[in-house]
């Protein structure tokens, strides 16, 4: 595992500031290789496998601390806030864990909309309820102020209780939650969001707050085949491999200028309320084969103030917020407002597995 950013609470072990970091002493050598799940957030960060649940970090007052808790079946998917865990299980419950010392996993008891259960009959005019399969919840995310899950029904929860219900045909594919939004990919390539949208992170025309989810209309019509939700921006890529953004861009976070150009104190706009394409750079292996087409992204990740983004050929390339060098950079620059080679690591990040926390990147095998 190679870990690039803030470890102010050795919430990655080893050193406190930490550039470039190869942990192995927070996991057993015995399960170092194991498919391990990932949640971050400024201050702690969780990691689990099988139904192993671990915290490093800071939290019930310490820097450093450290936990670790078994659940009865196996985990499926963490979120993490600054305040509490979300753990879901392969038997669709979901958990909440407080960040103190002695807390236990809460189970979460979720209220759908009361429907009437439509009435089947036999071909004789005998009613037949129509069974209905227990609730699970499939899909979860959280950030700072704002609580996602997604149910087997296509219901949508804001913490526990019903906001949406998706239609039956329609099926999530991924969801993602920045500081105080979430996005929705679903399985046709369109985009969905909701919460708060002052900064321009909802992706639509109007800045405000959306209570239910809507459909990002300036892209509808373009299948979108990866989504991230940083802090307040979001990004997008297009089966066409094309990358948006849109949000706050405070420190070049969607790689965009901050200023006019180098020498200028005349700033760019910091929010883009609709998304924006991007151009990328040409990618480090057409370069030394002019013959090869450039690589479109196959990856997005977003942190609070940065993105991460992941070409076919396996490069990384990152912008935004580097003052904890969150974008693996050689080079020390506090933001980098278009997106930059990381050459400090391996150059065939295909098959890995890469996060971003807050302040923070990491990349698995």
């Amino acid at each position: 595992m190679i870990v690039s950013g803030f470890n102010g609470f050795r919430q990655f072990g080893g050193r406190r500031k930490l550039q470039k970091f190869e942990d192995t002493e927070s996991i057993p050598a015995d399960d170092a290789s194991a498919d391990i799940l990932f949640s971050c957030s400024w201050n702690c960060t969780t990691f689990a496998y099988g139904n192993n649940l671990y915290l490093k970090g800071f939290f019930a007052g310490k820097t450093n601390n450290f936990r670790k808790l078994t659940t009865k079946e196996s985990i499926t998917s963490l979120a993490i806030n600054d305040r509490f865990c979300l753990v879901l299980l392969s038997n669709g419950k979901l958990y909440k864990l407080r960040l103190s010392t002695n807390s236990e996993l809460e189970e979460l008891t979720f209220t759908p909309d009361n429907h009437i259960v439509p009435q089947k009959r036999g071909i004789f005019g005998e009613c037949r309820n129509a069974s209905s399969p227990p609730l699970e919840i499939e899909f979860v995310a959280c950030g700072n102020n704002i609580t996602v899950a997604i149910s087997n029904k296509n219901v949508v929860f804001s913490g526990t209780t019903q906001v949406y219900e998706f239609p039956r045909h329609m099926h999530t594919k991924e969801l993602q939650c920045g500081f105080e939004h979430a996005v929705l990919l679903n399985t046709n390539g369109d985009i969905y969001t909701w919460g708060n949208g002052l900064r321009g992170q909802l992706g639509q025309a109007i800045l405000g707050r959306h209570e239910t989810p809507s459909i990002v209309e300036a892209l509808a019509g373009i299948k979108v085949t990866a989504i991230a939700a940083g802090g307040w921006h979001s990004a997008a890529i297009s089966a066409f491999g094309d990358l948006y953004t849109w949000g706050f861009n405070s420190n070049g976070q969607l790689g965009l200028r901050v200023f006019k150009n180098s020498s200028s104190p005349i700033k760019e706009p910091a929010v883009y309320p609709l998304p924006q394409i991007i151009d990328l750079p040409t990618c480090n292996c057409s370069k030394l084969n002019s013959s090869l087409p450039s690589c479109p992204p196959i990856k997005v990740v977003a942190g609070g103030r940065h993105i991460i983004i992941v070409k076919t050929c396996g490069a990384l390339y990152g912008c935004g917020w580097n003052a904890h060098n969150q974008l693996g950079l050689t080079s020390a620059r506090d933001f980098v407002d278009n997106f930059q080679y990381v050459d400090s690591i391996s150059n065939d990040l295909k098959k890995f597995k890469v996060y971003c926390g807050s302040w923070c990147t990491i990349i698995k095998k």
